[in-house]
């Protein structure tokens, strides 16, 4: 049996200058009315609750309307009513082939976007979206079939990578904080889209320093409740081994690991550049979540329904909550 303090908390992407959170998601609700903290509650867990959680960079996913004012006129892309259409159909098919109970997607435009999608999805009546960084108004959203709740944004957040204190960061997008309690245990998604690869030394750093500052919120998650299952997700713009995956991988007793890890060599990649697969999409498990992961239903969707709608492959996994 595990001790939950049920806390009320409204949903909300309010901005703080510091990573992690001290809010109590052990029972998370959306749009939860403000109010007192409940009574702390014993929760008897039953077996497990098997939960599909799928992170896709669905590339560039822009509507055919202008409605991102926060993104300069320049840099708005428009998509014909036609193509606008077409994409969500493609991804739609992908989704719907897979169907996942939580669904992080990247390079999604706004809540518009989402809207439009999760009509053509059905089944995922809980959303919502960043505003993050990104000139061109690409932000990270999450679409659920379940409850959730919103930790804060920590787009505004300035950060150093340890290595060079002398350079100063913000998130290229944001880390889009999910927390869902599912047969009485909090899981806490982490959904994040680094800096892209450009061969200047500036932007590796920073990859590094976005790693590093997402394992900073990772472990203020970790200190607030010692029993969540916590899981970083989405596109790293990084391959294993790599500086930025060594930094947020980290060490016991917070050692992330990735979900994917025991798939067949020929297998593990998410993104082909060149001809040459890599692997930038994953989900990372800390110890919690990787003894809740069920290694069998790992995949990595490759063929051409997904091609159709982006140049990467989306990651799945399913985690027995308990």
């Amino acid at each position: 049996m595990r001790r939950f303090a049920a806390l009320l908390v409204p949903l909300c992407l309010a901005a703080v200058g510091c990573p992690g959170t001290e809010q109590d998601f052990s029972v998370p609700t959306q749009d939860a009315e403000p109010g007192p903290p409940d009574a702390a509650t014993d929760i008897e867990a039953g077996p497990p609750q098997p939960l599909k959680v799928m992170t896709w960079n669905v590339k560039n996913l822009y509507n055919d309307k202008k409605d991102s004012p926060e993104v300069a006129v320049a840099d708005e892309t428009i998509l014909s009513t036609t193509d606008y259409q077409a994409k969500l159909a493609a991804i739609a098919t992908v989704v719907g082939g897979v169907k996942p109970d939580v669904l992080m997607l990247q390079e999604v435009e706004n809540q518009n976007v989402v809207s439009d999608l999760a009509a053509k999805l059905a089944g995922f009546p809980h959303q919502a979206i960043t505003q993050g960084n990104d000139p061109r108004g690409i932000d990270i959203a999450v679409l659920s079939a379940l409850p959730f709740q919103i930790g804060p944004s920590h787009k505004d957040e300035y950060f150093k990578a340890a290595s060079d204190p002398t350079q100063t960061f913000k998130f290229a997008r944001d880390v889009l904080e999910v927390h869902l309690n599912v047969n009485g245990r909090h899981l806490a998604l982490l959904g994040i889209h680094f800096k892209a690869e450009d061969g200047d030394p500036k932007s590796a750093l920073k990859r590094v320093a976005e790693a590093e500052q997402t394992r900073k919120i990772g472990t203020g998650v970790r200190l607030a409740d010692p029993n969540a299952a916590i899981v970083v997700l989405g596109d790293f713009n990084s391959t294993p081994g790599s500086d930025p995956m060594n930094a947020l991988a980290g060490i016991a007793p917070f050692l992330l690991s990735s979900a994917t890890a025991a798939l067949p060599a020929a297998d593990r990649y998410s993104v082909t550049f060149g001809g040459n697969p890599e692997l930038f999409d994953d989900q990372l498990c800390d110890p919690v979540a990787t003894s809740l992961l069920d290694a069998a239903s790992v995949q990595i969707v490759h063929g051409g329904a997904v091609n159709a709608a982006s140049d990467h492959d989306p990651v799945v996994a399913t985690y027995g909550l308990r």
